[in-house]
């Protein structure tokens, strides 16, 4: 081996090292950002309710199809519960509640409209 092989050799390391080391811290910075999802479970309930209110005054709403709806607003809180503890295993992110957040940041995520389209909401 000459003395072109030999510092031939020792480039191509030094750029593998660099390029190894700034993946690895660029993995590293990147997976430590946490990152916040919001949920505005008061606006779950209230269209919930606009929706089930809005069932109930029909005219031609039989009192089965008026019973049925009842049962399904007892249901949706045990919908909506099991929906909020698998958001944050789905989303990779901590789901807070909309009225914990004071401002927003580029980490936040807004959950409300996928989970209200889950629900038919």
């Amino acid at each position: 081996m000459n003395r072109r092989d030999a510092a031939l050799l020792i480039a191509i390391n030094t750029l593998l090292s660099l390029a190894m080391v700034g993946g690895v811290s660029a993995w590293f910075l990147r997976a430590q950002k946490p990152t916040f999802g919001t949920l505005d479970v008061a606006e779950l309930y209230r269209l919930k309710e606009s929706q089930v209110a809005a069932m109930l005054v029909k005219r031609d709403t039989s009192d089965t199809e008026r019973a049925m709806a009842i049962q399904r607003v007892a249901a949706f809180g045990g919908e909506v519960s099991k929906l909020i503890e698998s958001l944050p295993e789905e989303c990779g992110c901590l789901v807070l509640t909309r009225g914990a957040v004071l401002g927003t940041g580029a980490n936040l995520i807004d959950l409300t409209p996928d989970v209200r389209r889950r629900l038919g909401l």
